[in-house]
């Protein structure tokens, strides 16, 4: 007998990356043939509105994704929300009307819309208790929202992982993950350690630190492969600041995270970013610091980007981030 499902219902230029980091948790959780997203599951030429309509009805659970661009709203017409062909809104009042758990999600502190603010299938959707994800405490909200769907499931809380049992990217060999980590930390090391005393500071002239301050302000993109299977994400990186001072966002699954610890160092940037790792049974959240270090080539920034902490051993992973399009470095004054 089939298990029922979890249905994600998000619009693609509203939630898109928040609609993939929540579906990768809900597949590590329930597994891949519970969760639907229409990204993964409906093929090339199949009649999407017929999907679906399908698969909501096999659906148990139907999250509906909330963010600020959720209703469609366009210049000179009214939100999309109120066309009969919207998908999002086909999908919700499938939803609704199949009796499903309708969930609805917001994200970043949307407030929930109004009755008068939705059209007459989708009035019912305010009067759901809601959950909030925010990207300052995602973990803590996701595993709040994992609880919630189990819960929906009639399910209880999946038992904590036991020390012997691998984790998705825990597929090193014994001997071999000691070796390959130390060889990782001391390669960072060796990046991360001040100059010899020896070296006099005279060889570091003044006028480096502002020339590359100028080149690095701005915003980049880079396509960033990391160390499991299926997880290439578009990542976006905005740095801002003064002398070698260093602020500003860097993604990290598609969600921006806060510069931490960040400086220009001579023709580069070092930063870091955290972001928190749940527990298999979502009960437990665990701190992860992802630690970057970029050298600008030209108009690339080459980054090698080590993350530490959470259940599994990771290796550095490099990648090459460019000028996003139409964001010129600023003028020199």
């Amino acid at each position: 007998m089939q298990q029922p499902q979890i249905f994600i219902s998000y619009r693609r230029d509203d939630a898109a990356g928040y609609a993939r980091a929540i579906n990768d948790e809900l597949v590590r959780c329930f597994g891949a043939e519970r969760v639907f997203i229409d990204v993964d599951d409906i093929n090339a030429g199949q009649p999407f509105s017929e999907i679906i309509q399908r698969s909501v009805g096999d659906s148990a659970v139907l999250l509906a994704l909330i963010g600020k661009r959720w209703r469609g709203e366009r210049e000179g017409a009214g939100p999309r929300i109120f066309e009969a062909g919207d998908f999002v809104r086909q999908e919700v009042a499938a939803g609704l009307a199949k009796g499903l758990r309708v969930i609805p999600v917001l994200l970043d502190g949307v407030p929930m819309p109004d009755p008068a603010q939705l059209p007459p299938d989708l009035g019912a959707l305010a009067g759901r208790n809601a959950l909030e994800l925010d990207n300052t405490r995602f973990a803590a909200d996701m595993a709040h929202l994992v609880r919630e769907v189990r819960g929906a499931l009639g399910e209880e809380a999946a038992p904590p992982p036991t020390a012997s049992a691998p984790s998705r990217t825990g597929r090193w060999i014994g001997a071999a993950v000691v070796v390959v980590a130390a060889a990782i930390v001391t390669l960072w090391q060796s990046q991360r350690s001040p100059a010899p005393a020896t070296v006099s500071p005279a060889r570091v002239e003044p006028a480096s630190v502002p020339a590359a301050r100028v080149q690095v302000n701005g915003q980049w993109q880079a396509d960033v492969t990391y160390d499991w299977d299926n997880a290439r994400f578009s990542e976006r990186f905005t740095f801002a600041g003064e002398a070698d001072a260093l602020h500003g966002s860097a993604s990290f699954l598609g969600v921006a995270r806060g510069v931490l610890e960040g400086r220009v160092d001579g023709a580069g940037v070092v930063f870091v970013t955290r972001t928190s790792e749940t527990s298999g049974s979502g009960e437990s959240a665990t701190a992860v610091v992802h630690r970057y270090r970029g050298r600008l080539a030209g108009d690339e920034l080459r980054f090698i980007m080590q993350t530490e902490g959470g259940s599994s051993a990771h290796v550095p992973i490099e990648f090459v981030a460019r000028r996003a399009a139409g964001a010129a470095p600023p003028a020199s004054r």
